[in-house]
């Protein structure tokens, strides 16, 4: 890494660590719940108690009716789809790749004090970079690093080869943060992760600067495309656009001109109400 790397990776540990309080913490605990129920142990029957927990087996030796207590298996598999191609690059207050890197260490502080398991999967127009299911603040460390490292070897965007990948390789139920500026060309990454929601808990990260959708140019103006690196000249680009579309998801939108900490606990919010 160089020194602006460093730096910048310092300062967003630092700044995620004074923003991680017992609100934020309890919020994610409360919006992300576990899959699974685990047996714990069985006690005797309460009028109003739900038939289909009575334990047979011991009511019968016991001559009396005693019912199955479970406990909610609280450990969630959490998978981050980050987006590192060229287009991440871009922002006026800050980059959107600067965002995404914020909004990751801050789920990952968060997932470590739930005790979730967490892998990453870095993509660009294919995968970049696999880090494989972990816990732990040494573990949160290493993919902070890893990310921060990572130099993709293309600049295009393709979600859904992604998404593809994501499904390969996890085969638990997971909560999968897709985290992107959602430019994408290539394919249909709506249907992809349509196909990835019937097993998986699919949570679109939207990181954008809002100049892209709000260009107030004049004339014949020169543009770079900072996925293909090709220049071109147009004086046809309307002055207000559609943000990229996320579809029927439940979606976390992001600013670079904003802090990220409202649109999140905002989400949170939303999900523990309908939860």
């Amino acid at each position: 890494m160089d020194s602006k790397e460093i730096a910048l990776l310092k300062k967003i540990r630092l700044e995620t660590g004074k923003k991680i309080n017992t609100m934020f913490a309890g919020e994610y605990r409360s919006a992300f719940r576990g899959y699974g129920l685990s047996f714990d142990s069985v006690r005797e029957y309460i009028p109003g108690d739900e038939v289909r927990r009575i334990d047979w087996n011991v009511s019968a030796r016991m001559n009396h009716l005693f019912i199955r207590e479970y406990i909610e298996e609280r450990e969630l598999s959490v998978v981050f789809m980050v987006d590192l191609s060229g287009s991440t690059d871009f922002g006026v207050s800050r980059k959107k790749k600067e965002v995404i890197l914020e909004f990751l260490a801050m789920m990952l502080y968060l997932a470590n004090m739930n005790n979730d398991r967490v892998s990453v999967i870095l993509f660009s127009d294919k995968v970049e970079k696999f880090i494989r299911p972990g816990k732990g603040r040494k573990y949160v460390l290493k993919v902070l690093d890893e990310v921060i490292k990572c130099s993709p070897e293309s600049r295009g965007t393709d979600i859904s080869s992604a998404a593809d990948f994501m499904q390969r390789v996890m085969k638990k139920r997971s909560v999968v943060f897709v985290i992107s500026d959602f430019i994408d060309t290539k394919g249909d990454y709506l249907l992809r992760m349509r196909l990835m929601s019937k097993k998986h808990d699919v949570i679109p990260v939207h990181v954008y600067d809002p100049v892209e959708f709000e260009m107030n140019f004049f004339g014949l103006t020169e543009y770079l495309d900072l996925e293909s690196g090709k220049t071109f000249l147009s004086e046809s680009i309307p002055a207000k656009m559609k943000l990229p579309d996320t579809g029927e998801f439940d979606s976390i939108r992001l600013r670079t001109d904003q802090n990220i900490e409202v649109p999140i606990l905002k989400f949170f919010s939303k999900r523990i109400k309908a939860g």
